[in-house]
């Protein structure tokens, strides 16, 4: 898609989610333990909390949502064509484009260890194989991610139960073994169930261009499937884990994401489309406001401002030492002055130059 057909509710839900993103690692890589095991944790330490606040993921989570919807624009010409060229054309550049992010991810987390990248390289290349898919068989794989990581959660609680080790699910990504199963099953954004964001976004994508219409009814429906998830949690999570069938019950139950149970993925979805909903609702209504066009330019560059993120942090933290791990308030800081200068470095670059440098490169190798 070019700069004069992208749908600018879009940019901008993705430039506001990779500022939550970066306000979210810096607090984590900032703060380390006292930021997800506070002592006497503030009502903001517990809402920004990496491990169990309610923004964690979320803002992950649209964003991966986003790009779901980003590959259904990009492939619908030749899903609608059913044109095997055409298609055949289409899965080629996203399995390059998916294989660069992995590849690029994986030396990334070297020094970002909670880095996106590779996983969403792993998402482009599912991608690739099912984009032509019918809404039905989409929403069916995306059903079964979902059951299949609450399904090993069950397994590795029980097993921890029993005595046994499941450690081996968990490695650092040091060999192409290891990094294969973190892809899938493990730390921060693996394909079960994060897929199922991924695909719910090419499902929506079909209907993007209908948004305004079914927006209320989409916001409505996903608005109940949060209250229901959390309801669910609530009434019949067990408060307590004295018996072994609780604390199994307590993961499949659990709204938290490591724990990756069937609400956590249902509630983060609905969380992420009722965002979505809510920015498109904004920017139509104030499509020409400065700082809409100053999202939308920022949210064609978020590769580059994300790669500027890992890099901006190191600077400052790790190399020149000019900030330090004292607390919430100071990450927020950081966040908003990191933010307040990519916004404008990406603005004046888009509006120079059109494609980010980072983007030309994506582009450039994954056609």
């Amino acid at each position: 898609m070019n700069s004069s057909s992208r749908i600018e509710s879009l940019d901008v839900a993705r430039a506001i989610a990779l500022f939550g993103v970066v306000a979210m690692n810096f607090h984590a890589y900032l703060n380390g333990a006292q930021s997800m095991y506070p002592t006497h944790p503030s009502v903001w330490e517990r809402l920004f909390n990496p491990l169990t606040g309610p923004l964690t993921t979320r803002f992950a989570a649209t964003f991966v949502l986003i790009a779901g919807i980003g590959v259904s624009l990009f492939t619908q010409r030749a899903r609608e064509s059913n044109n095997r060229s055409d298609i055949h054309h289409a899965r080629v550049v996203l399995l390059r484009r998916g294989t660069l992010l992995y590849i690029l991810g994986y030396f990334v987390q070297w020094i970002w260890p909670g880095t996106i990248l590779f996983y969403y390289g792993a998402y482009f290349i599912i991608a690739a194989a099912v984009f032509a898919w019918s809404t039905k068989r989409l929403i069916a794989l995306g059903g079964a991610s979902i059951l299949i990581a609450a399904g090993l959660a069950w397994w590795r609680a029980s097993q921890l139960l029993d005595g046994n080790n499941t450690r081996w699910l968990s490695p650092s990504p040091n060999s192409p073994r290891n990094l294969l199963i973190r892809t899938f099953v493990d730390y921060t954004h693996p394909v079960f169930p994060w897929i199922a964001f991924f695909i719910a976004g090419i499902v929506l994508g079909r209907y993007i261009h209908r948004l305004t219409e079914i927006r209320l009814r989409l916001m409505f429906a996903s608005i109940l499937l949060m209250l229901a998830t959390h309801a669910a949690n609530f009434l019949f999570a067990p408060s307590s884990q004295i018996v072994n069938r609780d604390f199994v019950l307590a993961k499949l139950l659990s709204t938290q994401p490591l724990d990756r149970g069937v609400l956590f993925s249902l509630g983060t979805l609905a969380t992420a489309v009722v965002a979505l909903c809510l920015v498109s609702f904004v920017v139509e209504r104030a499509p020409h406001l400065a700082l809409t066009q100053l999202l939308a330019r920022a949210g064609r560059m978020t590769l580059s401002v994300y790669l500027l993120h890992v890099v901006f942090f190191n600077l400052l933290v790790h190399q020149l030492h000019w900030v330090g791990d004292t607390g919430l308030d100071t990450a927020l800081v950081l966040s908003l002055a990191f933010y307040v200068v990519a916004l404008s470095l990406a603005s004046e670059w888009n509006k120079r130059f059109g494609v980010g440098p980072a983007e030309r490169v994506y582009r450039a190798f994954g056609g």
